[in-house]
């Protein structure tokens, strides 16, 4: 405060610069409540006023999806920045059809909407099935207009997730821990060779998840007494809950059907384990 008053920067008083040294950051606050509203200077994370964008795209919560319907993707972002987040790390996109929790993920090399754009376009391409939707969550790397446009162009549904409500994403969520984490890990990843490393894991672990390794999806839930008694159904690799599915064309199982046929489990599971084990190095 005398460094300022004697530079000229500070202009008042001796009894008003008393008083500013003693004054709280509470009571600074409640003080300035009214110019923080007229300058809209809220330090609000989650601000009522929002980019023409988000008030385009509908909010949709986990118990409003028609977990039957194939072709519904939820989209997130898993940061490779290690233990720092500064400088320019490396982004998997990870997206899952949350009907039969087939899997994509595609390594981008930053945080922007051209990269995710891009990044999106490439991987939903790979779905075998028509997609009525795609769900990110309210990262404005992922809702922006590049991907709206892109939505709209293909006639796709575009639906985005409440601020601060992970549950809300919660298929891909699960996925990024256990497809994305337990295989690339927690390291830091920033360089090109490392991103094509990881994309041509992400090739083999597609195809290792949605062909080989079967889940369990909650098939119901009821209260008795006290307790929430949940059942859960057969497991069943996504391959095979398509396979099953009457939303998708014979063509396309046929085509599924060639791809299992060609694949061996055992060596799949040798070249991820190559794979992880070079970007580790």
């Amino acid at each position: 405060m005398d460094r300022l008053q004697k530079l000229g920067e500070l202009k008042c008083g001796d009894a008003v610069a008393t008083q500013l040294k003693k004054i709280s950051g509470r009571t600074i606050d409640r003080a300035l409540a009214r110019e923080k509203r007229v300058r809209h200077l809220q330090r609000d994370r989650n601000p009522s006023v929002h980019r023409l964008i988000w008030q385009q795209v509908p909010v949709k919560a986990a118990s409003e999806w028609e977990t039957s319907e194939v072709g519904n993707v939820h989209v997130d972002y898993v940061a490779h920045c290690g233990r720092s987040a500064g400088g320019s790390g490396l982004y998997t996109l990870s997206a899952v059809e949350i009907a039969t929790n087939w899997w994509e993920g595609e390594a981008i090399p930053a945080w922007s909407q051209q990269t995710t754009n891009e990044g999106i376009g490439r991987m939903l391409e790979r779905f075998p099935f028509r997609l009525p939707e795609t769900h990110p969550d309210n990262d404005s790397g992922l809702v922006n207009d590049l991907l709206w446009e892109w939505a709209r162009r293909w006639k796709i549904r575009m639906s985005e997730s409440r601020p601060y409500k992970r549950n809300d994403n919660a298929w891909v969520e699960h996925e990024n821990r256990t497809r994305v984490r337990k295989i690339a890990g927690y390291w830091r990843f920033d360089t090109t060779g490392e991103m094509r490393l990881l994309n041509e894991l992400y090739g083999v672990l597609r195809l290792s998840k949605n062909f080989c390794l079967p889940t369990i999806r909650l098939a119901g839930k009821e209260r008795v007494g006290d307790r929430i008694k949940r059942t859960y159904d057969k497991a069943r690799t996504p391959y095979q809950r398509l396979l099953e599915s009457k939303q998708v064309p014979e063509a396309n199982k046929e085509e599924l059907n060639t791809i299992y046929e060609s694949l061996n489990p055992a060596a799949l599971s040798r070249q991820i384990a190559e794979l992880r084990g070079r970007l580790e190095a």
